[in-house]
């Protein structure tokens, strides 16, 4: 009959035994948002899709730069964001090794020698010496594998790190190339207002000779220094943001504005790639910041494993071992001692702290969701918007070299006519102001399919890709 209820009793107890279990084991699997992905983006990328479908991690390479290829090489090594976002990834790691830790046993040393007196009242003093020197070692049983699920959150947190650094990387990159660029179309642009300064000095001169021979007006002669003036004032903001830019770029790369220098290349000579964009549903798999989305909510859910865990009682394994002695400094003769310690651990009463923690938890968990949800939405964005710029812009491109060429072309024959005095000044400043303004339209349209490819490249993940463990 006492065996019966020892049986019947050690079975209820595994009953509650493996319900806590299940409940603190419960899925570990991560909730992902339900995304309905379009077969294609809402435009035709730049490249046909068996051309150049996979991004090359050294993406800046396909603008065929030489100064830039050595620029981005530079930055690997000086760019302070870029070292900055290097250490951040150390302390990530280190903060993994400190959780795995728990793998392992705790082990402890101690030795103590001392010496006491006492002295009751009416009495005499007495003396006494002692030596001991003992080991201990513990073990927390990860029963509910709360422990383990602390390990999961800081490598998810890790990895979470890694890949902020890696879509760090792509930023700043992306950063110098537009920079590159932007101080380029100054250039450009610097060089096409001089050329305007150089045209409007010429028909100053035409303007003063026609005048000395009575063929032009003093009014003329003026309006044309008035043009002559905003044109060459035109030229300082140019200069001013050509500075800044390079400044911009100097901190970028590390280094003062006062040491840097650029060495500049054509514009308009610069290529243009052609980038296939691939399917929305491998967005994904190509860009760190959704990675690193993903892996938050990875560490979220083990943080609510661990929660979970902590409601349920602890069990700990330690072991000692030592020696003592009645002397001071010695261990002959010695009393060993040895004893091991199994103890259950359960929080009856904490005001709550421990269910609400769980609860925090999951509503960390469910904002995260949101998140990563938003993050992949935004990502799909930023490829449809970077894909329609460069589409825009080729197509704007083509149009404004169209129209430079005809603005040549018609400041050609105005100021042939303006010579020949079939024609008047107005008609021929409207012509040099119409070139001046299409010229510059060129530089600027080039400038945004420059930065419509660097756009697609950032939105695309840059040649990353999310590695399998």
């Amino acid at each position: 009959m006492q065996l019966h209820k020892k049986a019947l009793a050690f079975n209820k107890l595994s009953v509650v035994i493996a319900s806590l279990f299940v409940v603190a084991c419960s899925s570990t699997q991560v909730q992902k948002p339900a995304i309905n992905y379009a077969d294609n983006y809402s435009i035709s990328s730049t490249a046909s899709v068996g051309e150049n479908a996979v991004v090359e991690s050294s993406w800046w390479n396909a603008f065929q730069s030489p100064a830039l290829n050595e620029l981005m090489q530079a930055a690997q090594q000086q760019s302070p964001d870029l070292l900055i976002s290097a250490e951040r990834v150390k302390q990530a790691e280190l903060q993994m090794r400190i959780a795995n830790a728990s793998l392992f046993p705790s082990l402890s040393a101690s030795a103590s020698s001392g010496e006491s007196r006492s002295k009751p009242d009416g009495g005499s003093t007495s003396r006494s010496e002692s030596t001991r020197v003992g080991a201990n070692i513990s073990y927390e049983v990860d029963l509910w594998g709360g422990i383990a699920a602390e390990r999961a959150s800081a490598k998810a947190g890790y990895e979470a790190t890694r890949y902020d650094q890696d879509a760090a990387v792509l930023s700043i990159k992306a950063a110098i190339a537009s920079g590159w660029f932007q101080w380029l179309a100054l250039q450009e642009r610097i060089a096409t207002a001089q050329k305007n300064i150089a045209i409007a000095e010429r028909v100053q001169k035409i303007v003063d000779a026609r005048y000395k021979n009575g063929a032009a007006t003093a009014a003329d002669v003026a309006q044309q220094k008035t043009n002559l003036l905003s044109q060459r004032s035109s030229l300082l903001p140019l200069e001013l943001q050509a500075r800044q830019t390079q400044s911009a770029l100097a901190i970028l790369m590390g280094k003062t504005p006062q040491e840097f220098s650029l060495a500049a290349e054509k514009l308009l000579d610069m290529q243009v790639p052609q980038i296939a964009a691939g399917t929305p549903a491998e967005l994904v798999t190509r860009r760190p910041d959704l990675a690193a989305s993903e892996a938050d909510l990875r560490a979220a859910n083990a943080n609510i494993h661990a929660a979970r865990a902590a409601l349920l009682p602890g069990i700990s394994l330690s072991a000692n071992a030592g020696k003592s002695a009645s002397e001071l400094f010695s261990l002959n003769p010695a009393t060993q001692t040895s004893g091991w310690t199994l103890s259950l651990v359960q929080t009856l009463f904490n005001g709550g702290r421990l269910v609400n923690q769980k609860r925090l938890s999951e509503a960390r968990q469910s904002e995260l969701l949101l998140q990563y949800h938003k993050a992949i939405l935004t990502a799909l964005q930023e490829v449809d918007n970077a894909l329609v710029t460069a589409d825009v812009s080729q197509r704007q491109e083509t149009s404004q070299q169209e129209i430079v060429a005809n603005a040549e072309r018609s400041l050609r024959l105005t100021e042939a006519r303006y010579r020949a005095g079939t024609d008047d000044l107005l008609s021929l400043l409207d012509a040099q102001r119409s070139l001046f303004q299409a010229q510059d339209s060129l530089v600027q349209q080039r400038l945004s399919r420059l930065n419509a490819a660097v756009d697609l490249y950032k939105s695309l993940g840059g040649g990353w890709t999310l590695a399998v463990n």
